[in-house]
């Protein structure tokens, strides 16, 4: 009898088999495919990943091989030191990837022992990654390793300076002695002189002095100007400034300086007796030599301009001085002369020549009018001024080297007197725009009595003359005339100034959107009525409907400041407001308790909030003002004399009564009821006495 736990032989062998036969899962991890690119012509491949990553400008070496010239920003934003770029130089072989690429560090700012640490990472990461990476992936790498890398101790490093050596031949020092008709192969006779370096410049101590006092005054002003750009930055030493430049005429330039944002202005220590230089970093051409020296001519010729001056100047010429030579005339700081025939001299001549002697011996202090930015210097050249004078030759080169001979700009129409609210845009961003306007002010005013904000639209310009244009209006709230009037100026990329604001019973609030008229900088086609509008903080473009470039303009803030041409008087100075007198004091009760002839139950002062005056009552107040009454929210005590938030009954802080309370019917020591026939029956003092009869005795 079998039992009942035993299995079947052929079921068991069954399931052994399936188990034997099971197929192992396999694995779903599917390595990176490699590009076929990658496996045909490595070198090929990784240059243009380069290519399309950086962008660099690519020379070719000696040995043929690729020179790349690009710059690796840091990726992490938190980024501690002060390198906006990492300005590099790979020179990848022909034979890579079986010879390795290497890396030159060039940044300026960067001391030679960090660019090394820098260079032997990089070959680190490279040899390292060996054949399994690419060059963008040792890049990526060098870019996350680059904070440890200049972390690192500085790499020792030596400098090499070759001695002068005497009796060295010089081309200068070469004398050829001609052969003689006996001696016709004689060899030249070369007469050795023995070598004499150039003198080093001495300067006096006065010199010195006056250079680090011009110096500290011109950098002091690029640093006020530019200092709050984003691109501004300045080195450790103090000798290089990175500084913003927008090129007058961009278009212009050649294909490698369009896109130029800022260049490198080097300030030597003794400046302005050495001259300043430029340089423009990360940027390679055939015109940046021409640019450097003509540059550099300039600044020899003008050494008493400044520094932003200068910088002006190669914003306005950069199209010019990066194609050809500019010969430059001194700029002329104190007077302009011109070369013509002198007649003879006359009295009046010589009357003036003295004169002006008298006049050199005056006090050396000149008095400039605010903005000193704006103003425009007399008889004499202002550092602190945004322009340069330009002399005849620079007036050539702006108009296309138009027939400008003989222009002056002592010749120029004078502006008006700089008086009333200027009016000027900090920071104006113009794009295609040469001159703007603004045609149509609209402005908010607060009333210079009660303070209500006022909206004035549609102010015209009124420099002419014409008075019709001055806008007249009155408060909404006080009644009181409101006259704003606008003197407009022109606007380009050198000027930020919009006008002059002259306003009577105001002052001004706030600019709402307005209507500007802009000049295309290509054709110089105004565009056409009513303009654009634009606002703070807007960025507005339009098309010019003559050559269809885009117009942008930008405003990103506005300024209101007060200017006069002199000083104002004390006697004509807006005077102080008088402190309010009022005889009180705190914790004493009020003349009266505050009571007046209209309202003899009233304990209180009011503080009307239409003319921020104490009075008693509102007919107290109507009687000694002429405008109507507003709510007053603030009161006064009559019992405490405390100043407080408008109460209906009682005060805040001592907590008196100030109405006169609804009668009870009683006698209440004579401040009650005293009609008997209004008086409880309860209070005895209603049947005593009773008119018409007599005490008695």
């Amino acid at each position: 009898m079998a039992s009942g736990n035993t299995s079947n032989p052929g079921e068991s062998s069954r399931e052994t088999q399936q188990r034997q036969y099971m197929a192992a899962p396999s694995p779903r991890i599917v390595p990176k495919p490699v590009p076929q690119g990658q496996l045909q012509d490595p070198r090929t491949f990784q240059l243009d990943q380069i290519r399309r990553r950086f962008s660099p400008l690519e020379t070719r070496g000696d040995d043929n091989e690729a020179v790349l010239k690009f710059r690796i920003v840091p990726s992490d934003p938190d980024f501690p030191y002060e390198i906006a770029a990492l300005q590099c130089t790979m020179t990848v072989p022909l034979n890579y990837p079986q010879v390795y690429p290497t890396l030159r560090v060039t940044n300026k700012e960067m001391e030679r022992g960090y660019q090394i640490n820098v260079e032997k990472g990089f070959n680190d990461i490279v040899s390292r990654m060996a054949n399994r990476g690419t060059l963008l992936q040792c890049l990526n790498t060098l870019d996350r390793e680059l904070e440890t890398l200049l972390a690192e101790r500085k790499a020792e490093t030596i400098k090499i300076t070759a001695n002068p050596i005497r009796g060295a031949v010089s081309e200068a020092s070469v004398y050829y002695k001609e052969p003689s008709a006996q001696s016709t192969r004689a060899a030249t006779a070369v007469v050795p002189r023995p070598y004499s370096p150039p003198p080093a410049l001495t300067y006096t101590s006065e010199q010195l002095e006056k250079a680090k006092k011009k110096r500290d005054m011109d950098t002091r002003q690029l640093e006020a100007r530019l200092g709050r750009l984003p691109l501004y930055k300045k080195s450790y030493d103090g000798l290089t400034y990175t500084v913003p430049i927008e090129p007058r005429k961009r278009s212009e330039l050649p294909q490698s300086l369009k896109f130029i944002k800022a260049i490198d202005l080097i300030v030597p220590a003794k400046y302005n007796l050495e001259p300043c230089t430029i340089e423009l970093p990360g940027v390679v051409s055939e015109e940046i030599p021409a640019l450097l020296d003509n540059f550099k001519s300039w600044v020899l010729q003008n050494p008493d301009v400044s520094l932003f001056a200068h910088i002006n100047k190669l914003s306005q010429s950069m199209h010019l001085m990066a194609v050809k030579p500019i010969s430059q005339e001194p700029l002329q700081i104190t007077e302009t002369t011109q070369e013509v025939s002198k007649p003879a001299a006359t009295k009046a001549d010589s009357a003036q020549i003295e004169g002006e002697n008298k006049d050199k011996g005056k006090s050396h202090i000149v008095v400039i009018p605010r903005p000193p930015e704006w103003s425009t210097a007399v008889g004499g050249h202002s550092s602190d001024s945004d322009e340069y004078d330009e002399s005849p030759s620079d007036l050539d080169e702006e108009t296309d080297e138009e027939d400008l001979e003989g222009t002056n700009l002592a010749n120029a129409p004078a502006q008006g007197p700089e008086r009333g609210i200027l009016l000027s845009f900090p920071n104006l961003e113009l794009y295609g725009i040469e001159l703007l306007e603004l045609i149509t002010l609209n402005l908010t005013v607060k009333c210079e009595r009660c303070k209500d904000l006022t909206d004035v639209t549609n102010i015209k310009d009124s420099a002419k003359g014409d008075h019709s244009t001055i806008k007249t209006t009155t408060c909404k709230k006080c009644s009181t005339q409101i006259s704003v009037g606008f003197r407009m100026d022109l606007m380009h990329s050198n000027c930020i100034r919009a006008g002059y604001l002259d306003l009577e019973g105001c002052t001004v609030s706030d600019m709402l959107p307005s209507h500007f008229t802009p000049s295309c900088s290509e054709c110089s086609t105004p565009y056409p009525a009513p303009g654009i509008v634009s606002v703070r903080g807007d960025a507005t473009m339009a098309i010019c409907r003559q050559c269809h470039k885009r117009m942008t303009l930008k405003i990103p803030e506005i300024k209101f400041l007060q200017v006069s041409a002199t000083n104002v008087r004390a006697s004509q100075a807006p005077r102080k407001k008088k402190v309010e007198r009022l005889g009180i004091k705190a914790g004493e009760q009020l003349p009266n308790r505050g009571r007046c002839s209209h309202y003899s139950k009233s304990y209180r002062w009011f503080r009307f909030s239409c003319c921020n005056k104490v009075f008693p009552c509102d007919k107290c107040h109507d009687k000694a003002c002429d405008h109507p009454n507003e709510h007053a929210n603030r009161m006064i005590c009559g019992y405490c004399s405390r100043e407080q938030n408008y109460r209906p009954e009682d005060c805040g802080v001592c907590h008196a009564s100030l109405v006169a309370r609804a009668g009870k019917g009683f006698w209440e020591g004579g401040k009650g009821t005293r009609d008997k026939n209004k008086m409880s029956r309860k209070d005895p003092r209603k049947y005593k006495r009773k008119p018409g009869t007599v005490k008695k005795e």
